[in-house]
């Protein structure tokens, strides 16, 4: 079995043959230079990040999957690279949990894997040369050969071929000089992509171990992140050693709809546009679905472009449209309990994650409509306020949601009286499918989205942890540390090596490896699609989606076209490499 066919990006997209999403590419990384910049809104806000990516210092961006974090560090990279003054160097670090399996059997996983994160900077750096057509500095080319073949041999996972190596901090920093004067730059800015995505802590820490230790008077970086599942190092503190910066659009921002509207008509062909344009309101109600994600607008767009072709004439925009909410809703959750298989030890805290998605959202639903039988007209509660102080263990939950993108938290807070709250928004796409606005089961567009942009301060639903979750929720968030095979006593620490009660070697498992072996119904994929997948092919684990090299097996199953099949790969990646 070729490794390569499981290396995320390994195999080329297919690239749409116009401007048009229904080409199947929503990720900024499968994006030529052309397609993102002619496809990528820019406000305000938008270039006062791209000049953060591009001053000295060290920044992190933070977001949900989806939320932009790519588009503005390969943004950057392109916009440096038109430019004179700095050297940009992109790097892409997506596949690092393809070395975690050697965390359970090498004691050299770490060395090594640090090695990679330094190779993958200079392969960068001689990618950036091929792009401004410079040759690579005299002397340097074993240098990049060497780093060329350690991060292939990573990708295919031929660690065993890795070439040895010896690169170091002072010599990639030495090296970064070299390439920066011999292009009559001033600065070199490296573009950190996936850099925290990998679930391993150890991964997590030797990164920033690294990430702090690259700079210099003319060299900074700059990292993507995920809010809650990144683990720093206690020698890297955020906020001193770099800025944080948040790339989560706000649904109630000033020129959010029409910037969502901007990001649709770049995207999509002038007459699906116009399509679109014509089911009145269907934009924005995507838009505000989305929450602020916009690859989640995108893929609810297509969906409803592709599904108006084919549905009985008597689905109208509202109910596609609906029909995309509900999946993307089903996704943003799936998302979060994909955290079960990414995070095993962190099991229990997903179940409490998920009643407390529940319940919140139950309690929105029955405070809006008590408001609906007192004939109320003031707005509908979308906001959750949890009274502070709340546990680390909920706060790691928090954390996880924030993650997936399915609860947003609002910085500040609310002190009423002698009580302290923090604001909770849940997912839009949720309160929407759940019916949790007061709008009664068909709603038309137009009240949906003025419940959604209608806020009344006073308008929203007070909580306790204990409340929404049960008094005995603390002894359920526990870690999950797994059980003996033979006496099924639990472990005493996650690196325990041998049951403390029989003396049993207890069990390594490789979270990638059980990504790959996860049954495909795992991912966010409807139930119908699932279904048809189950009963025309052989498919049945995520890694039988990326083995299928040029989609020839999902191509047979009923409407299942090239489009479809590339998306269904996509959403394969991204649950084991984001």
């Amino acid at each position: 079995m070729e490794w390569r066919n499981l290396s995320k990006n390994a195999v080329d997209q297919p690239q749409p043959d116009s401007n048009d999403i229904l080409g199947g590419n929503l990720r900024a990384e499968d994006l030529s230079r052309k397609q993102l910049e002619a496809w990528t809104v820019l406000s305000e806000r938008e270039h006062s990040i791209l000049n953060s990516l591009e001053s000295p210092g060290q920044r992190l961006l933070i977001g949900p999957r989806g939320s932009g974090k790519s588009t503005y560090l390969k943004m950057a990279y392109y916009r440096e690279l038109g430019g004179s003054k700095v050297f940009p160097v992109y790097v892409n670090y997506s596949n690092s949990i393809s070395i975690e399996p050697e965390f359970r059997r090498s004691a050299t996983a770490l060395p090594f894997f640090r090695q990679w994160i330094l190779a993958q900077v200079v392969a960068g750096a001689s990618a950036t040369l091929r792009e401004l057509e410079v040759s690579v500095p005299e002397g340097l080319d074993a240098l990049c050969r060497t780093a060329h073949d350690l991060v292939s041999a990573v990708e295919r996972r031929h660690l065993e071929r890795a070439p040895e190596s010896s690169f170091d901090i002072t010599g990639v920093l030495d090296f970064l000089e070299i390439c920066k004067k011999h292009t009559g730059r001033r600065r070199t800015v490296l573009l950190l992509d996936d850099a925290a995505h990998a679930f391993s802590a150890e991964q997590q820490r030797e990164f920033f171990e690294v990430f702090g230790a690259l700079r210099s008077r003319s060299v900074s970086a700059k990292a993507a992140v995920y809010p809650g599942v990144t683990s720093y190092t206690p020698r890297f503190h955020v906020g001193q050693d770099a800025q944080l910066t948040s790339v989560w659009l706000k649904t109630d921002s000033p020129g959010f709809a029409e910037m969502m509207r901007d990001i649709a008509e770049r995207r999509l062909t002038k007459d699906n546009f116009e399509r679109l344009s014509q089911r009145d309101g269907v934009i924005d109600y995507l838009a505000l679905a989305s929450f602020g994600v916009p690859r989640a607008f995108l893929a609810m767009i297509a969906q409803v472009l592709e599904e108006s072709d084919t549905a009985h004439r008597q689905s109208t925009a509202r109910r596609l449209a609906d029909a995309a909410i509900a999946e993307n809703a089903n996704g943003a959750l799936k998302v979060f309990t994909s955290l079960e298989d990414k995070l095993p030890r962190y099991k229990n805290f997903v179940a409490i994650g998920q009643q407390f998605v529940d319940n919140g959202i139950e309690a929105i639903r029955e405070y809006n409509d008590r408001r609906v039988a007192a004939d109320s007209d003031t707005g509908r509660a979308s906001t959750l306020l949890v009274q502070e102080p709340v546990s680390a263990e909920i706060e790691r939950v928090l954390g996880f949601l924030e993650y997936a993108g399915v609860v947003r938290p609002v910085a500040g807070g609310i002190s009423m009286g002698k009580a302290n709250f923090r604001v909770l928004v849940p997912h839009f796409s949720l309160l929407i499918t759940k019916t949790a606005l007061g709008l009664g089961r068909n709603p038309s567009v137009a009240s949906a989205i003025q419940a959604l942009t209608r806020r009344d301060p006073h308008v929203r639903v007070r909580r306790q942890v204990g409340t929404l979750l049960g008094e005995d929720y603390q002894s359920r968030c526990r870690l999950n540390l797994g059980a003996c095979s033979n006496c099924q006593t639990e472990r005493d620490n996650p690196e325990a090596r041998f049951c403390s009660t029989c003396g049993t070697r207890l069990e390594q498992v490789s979270v990638f490896e059980e990504l790959l072996d996860a049954p495909i119904e795992k991912l966010p994929i409807g139930n119908s699609l699932l279904d048809r997948i189950k009963s025309n092919s052989d498919i049945r684990k995520v890694k039988d989606i990326l083995l299928d090299d040029d989609r020839q097996v999902l191509l047979k199953v009923p409407y299942v076209g090239p489009v479809k099949a590339s998306r269904i790969r996509v959403l394969a990646e991204e649950f084991v490499y984001e």
